[in-house]
């Protein structure tokens, strides 16, 4: 099943996409509902973020490609940084749905999208097993990880280089069904193929991610990880549109603005 979350003439449903129409969702969908006969066509409605999580992880040089790049850059030995589990906490303003702007500071120098698959938790987790993973997933959606770079350099955390409102576009929906280990994603940038790779290639797939975060806190129902960039980025600039297809779930789409507050 793929859950949009969206709102039309004012108010906000879940619902079930089902081809080029979404029917309303009655009840949770962390829990018991059911999917309604109140239909409505999807070019019709406003996407929403698919959840709104209490937190939301990102973890970092998950592909052994996106590896080797970021060695090129900071010139450290590719066996030492593979072997790292690097999450770190985003901030929940940085969510914002597809179609959505992501505001680029006016002072950031280097300013990246990063395509990814994104975990979704479907039920609380802590002290998870690996392979009791699974059950505590609701499914997966697509997310742009906007990286950043200025006169923040130096941050010892990634407050600032990873979590700014708007930094986590994530959507346009979640698919609870699809199979996480074997699906391509596809960067674009203004109708260019910037970046393509497979989730096959992870160095800890989604399953030993969820249950490493959740040895040391508990993830909540909504709660989002997205799970590293499978290659190169470049550079964006105000006024191009970035889109991460992943074909099994949907399309991720946003445009750059410059802050001008």
């Amino acid at each position: 099943m793929k859950i949009a979350h969206f709102s039309v003439e004012g108010m906000e449903f879940y619902g079930s996409v089902e081809g080029d129409r979404v029917r309303a969702i009655q009840g949770s969908i962390f829990g018991e509902f059911t999917v309604t006969g109140l239909s409505f066509p999807l070019t019709g409605v406003t996407l929403l973020p698919p959840t709104r999580p209490t937190h939301f992880w990102g973890i970092g040089e998950n592909y052994p490609y996106h590896v080797r790049f970021r060695v090129e850059q900071f010139g450290e030995e590719v066996a030492t940084r593979a072997k790292r589990f690097t999450p770190w906490h985003k901030g929940a303003s940085a969510v914002v749905a597809s179609g959505q702007p992501v505001i680029m500071p006016v002072n950031a120098e280097i300013f990246e999208y990063e395509g990814e698959l994104c975990i979704v938790i479907g039920k609380p987790a802590r002290n998870v097993s690996i392979e009791d993973a699974p059950d505590y997933i609701l499914g997966y959606t697509v997310s742009n990880d906007i990286s950043s770079e200025g006169s923040w350099h130096d941050d010892f955390s990634h407050w600032r280089r990873k979590g700014c409102d708007t930094f986590g576009p994530v959507g346009p929906w979640i698919d609870t069904a699809v199979e996480p280990h074997n699906l391509d994603i596809i960067t674009r940038v203004n109708g260019v193929v910037e970046d393509q790779g497979n989730t096959r290639d992870m160095v800890h797939n989604c399953y030993e991610i969820v249950s490493n975060i959740s040895q040391y806190v508990t993830l909540h129902p909504g709660d989002l990880i997205t799970t590293g960039a499978p290659g190169l980025t470049r550079p964006m600039k105000p006024g191009e549109v970035v889109e991460i297809e992943i074909p099994e779930i949907g399309i991720l789409r946003n445009e750059i603005v410059l802050d001008t507050r």
